[in-house]
């Protein structure tokens, strides 16, 4: 798992591809205020149902500094999803 320090007023778009042909990926973004608080859930549902071969897109504005991340399950034995990033402030792009 990759974890994202994102800075305030930093918006970042996120894009979750379900490479699986057979299974559906359930995600969630987490975050975090400080580098000693636990990951929490958001309440986001963008990424709850991408259903094999799928593909979702969401744009996140933050409106102060804290580390993100994203984590999912698939609905059977297994899949692989492809994770990206890309921050408008730095338009640099990451994989996740």
């Amino acid at each position: 798992m990759v974890e994202l320090v994102v800075s305030a007023d930093e918006a970042v778009t996120v894009q979750i591809e379900n490479l699986s042909a057979t299974e559906a990926f359930s995600g969630t973004v987490r975050r975090a205020l400080d580098a000693g608080n636990a990951m929490a859930d958001t309440t986001l549902p963008d990424f709850t149902s991408i259903p094999p071969l799928g593909s979702v897109v969401v744009d996140l504005v933050f409106a102060f500094t804290q580390r993100v991340d994203v984590v999912g399950t698939m609905t059977g034995a297994g899949g692989n999803v492809r994770v990206t990033a890309v921050s408008r402030l730095s338009r640099a792009r990451r994989l996740l």
